[in-house]
């Protein structure tokens, strides 16, 4: 029955084809303890490869991906089948659909639901499990997590996701209602060389290419992605690049012939079935470890699936780190390694301290400049997520371009947005280009950025802990606009240290279904969400509010055309923007946030 058996541990191994519901079999690796004959499971999930990532071992269970000993925490898939079958664990490893070894179609997450449940019943049915199964994996194996707990399959007792999406277009990419471009344009292209030689086929038959054609799209688009990227280095970065600044967004040129459900993923502009269908946290009923960096793109999706599950159901925790999505793959990123600590409480009934800390456990150092340096040795713990001591505030936009307790003096402001030259992207949560706390000087010379507030020089230290969002009174002359809010520490020096960001769209501005066009001369509120933070500002800092309308690629332009479906605009459906914000007693522009006591 065994295919492989380790000659270093003893564990012994087979690969399967295994069949879901429609028939597609799907590339699946068992790993066994080298003794014993029935295990509790740790399964995992991953569109990256479960063996040689250059697709020469697809099949080989004796290449069955580990993590390099120089990188132990690297990868979607956690830990590696050694460490796992070494403390008395069956690993299973699994291509998802249309990926590496596996048939059928990558569909980026909308099967992995039913695909991770008829995998899950497999495995409940075999005489080497004792009915226990875990699921774990980081990024798109963290998405695919969520995606299996959410069918609550009752042989699955416990998780662990860390940087992935629970809700993956609600929070990601769709936030604000506005399209995530920059992850999606470079992620897409850099894994077209994963996908199967059965989505290869079925791609090349839907776009009537030959072999040949499909070998000459995919080195185009290898090239697109090389333009992509190089697009950060030019000054200013981005916006001069005829590859992102290309309309329409749909059927983006060999992107879409390789990955025909790129059109799908962008084309859900407002919430309804199809992203309902992929908000796996709404569902999610056992314990669950989550993980996540401040400036993980991710972030605001993993805080959420810990609250709305620890509120229903209990037994989550959440850890916090600095930096941005990949730090969470070095060593120096954790206080400890819990991950066989969680697992060994729920699938083997062993002892945890885990379950005797708070569930929160945070870095208050949102980030550092020198990753290798550092040391996790000042986390905190709390009991829930904002902190219990900290104190909700309100702080008022001013007409005169202040921020302060008071509400504003009448009067209006107003910036033009054009679409076809936007305001470039410096730093964030992003994933694909530089994240972090970026000087906005560069952005803020853009001749056309936005609007500015700021507060007077900090006296005292202060510290915000919690969610923060922006409530804007605005106008424009557009059917529909993007606003874009940034939360910035204007230093002593001049620099202005990006804190977060977040962006709403005017004409679905309520966050639902419902298309409200903005008219000429009418004033309407909007919220924009910027997500969570912890963050000391220093004294002498000014907290500063910018408000402009493109943060481009982070977000893909919003071309003011009015129309519901973005993806589908060219350039001819581009209008230029007067945004206007409006002050005064009835109208008043806050700034939401929570800090600590001082």
């Amino acid at each position: 029955m065994f295919d492989f058996v380790d000659p270093e541990t003893g564990a012994r191994g087979f690969q399967t084809m295994l069949s879901m519901r429609d028939g597609t079999r799907l590339n699946t690796f068992v790993f066994r303890p080298a003794d014993g004959e029935r295990f509790p499971v740790i399964l995992q999930r991953t569109p990256y490869g479960i063996a040689k990532q250059d697709g020469s071992a697809n099949h080989d269970v004796s290449q069955g991906w580990l993590p390099s000993t120089a990188e132990p925490l690297r990868g979607s898939i956690l830990r590696g089948w050694k460490k796992i079958t070494s403390r008395g664990y069956a690993a299973v490893y699994q291509d998802t659909r249309g990926r590496f070894g596996s048939e059928g179609e990558d569909r980026v997450y909308a099967d992995d639901a039913s695909d991770g449940w008829d995998t899950l019943a497999w495995i409940s049915e075999q005489d080497w499990t004792n009915g226990r199964v875990g699921m774990s994996g980081s990024s798109a194996g963290a998405t695919t997590t969520y995606a299996a707990a959410s069918t609550k399959h009752p042989s699955l007792r416990a998780f662990w996701a860390q940087v992935g999406g629970s809700s993956i277009y609600d929070d990601v990419v769709c936030e604000g209602q506005s399209i995530e471009m920059e992850r999606l344009w470079l992620w897409v292209a850099k894994n077209i060389p994963g996908l199967s030689a059965s989505h290869r086929e079925a791609a090349r038959t839907r776009a009537g290419l030959s072999d040949a054609e499909m070998d000459d799209a995919a080195a185009r688009a290898m090239a697109r992605y090389n333009r992509l990227d190089a697009a950060r280095i030019e000054n200013p970065p981005f916006t001069s690049s005829e590859e992102w600044m290309r309309l329409p967004l749909s059927d983006y040129p060999d992107f879409a012939v390789w990955q025909p459900f790129l059109n799908e993923i962008i084309t859900h502009p407002a919430p309804d079935e199809f992203r309902a269908a992929h908000n796996f946290r709404a569902s999610i009923e056992i314990p669950g470890f989550h993980v996540t960096s401040w400036y993980d793109i991710f972030l605001t999706s993993v805080i959420a699936a810990f609250t709305e599950i620890q509120m229903r159901v209990g037994n989550q925790r959440l850890w916090i780190g600095p930096n941005d999505h990949y730090f969470i793959y070095e060593e120096q990123f954790w206080p400890r390694d819990p991950y066989f600590d969680w697992f060994g409480h729920w699938l083997k009934n062993e002892g945890s301290p885990l379950l005797n800390e708070p569930p929160v456990y945070f870095s208050p150092r949102a980030w550092t400049d020198d990753p290798q340096e550092y040391a996790a040795d000042d986390w905190k713990y709390t009991d829930g997520w904002p902190l219990s001591e900290a104190v909700k505030k309100r702080l008022y936009l001013g007409v005169n371009g202040t921020i302060s307790n008071d509400v504003s003096d009448d009067g209006a402001r107003t910036y033009t947005y054009n679409p076809r030259k936007p305001v470039a992207t410096y730093g964030g949560r992003n994933m694909a280009i530089d994240p972090g706390p970026k000087d906005q000087r560069l952005a803020e010379s853009h001749p056309d950025y936005g609007l500015v507030y700021r507060c007077d020089p900090l006296n005292t230290a202060m510290t915000i802990a919690g969610p923060v969002s922006v409530d804007l009174h605005v106008s424009s002359n557009c059917l529909d606009t993007d606003f874009v809010a940034k939360l910035i520490e204007e230093k002593e020096d001049g620099e202005a240290a990006l804190l977060m960001d977040g962006v709403t769209r005017a004409m679905l501005r309520n966050g639902t279904d419902r298309v409200q066009h903005l008219k000429s001369g009418e004033i309407v509120k909007l919220t924009i969400f910027l997500g969570h933070i912890y963050h000391t500002l220093e004294v002498g800092s000014c907290l500063r509010v910018d408000v402009t309308s493109s943060n481009f690629p982070r977000r893909a332009r919003n071309t003011n055309s009015g129309n519901l479906i973005l993806a589908k605009d060219g350039d001819k459906d581009i209008r230029v923007a007067q945004n206007t914000v409006h002050h005064g007693s009835g109208l008043p522009n806050v700034v939401n946030f929570w800090v600590l006591p001082a």
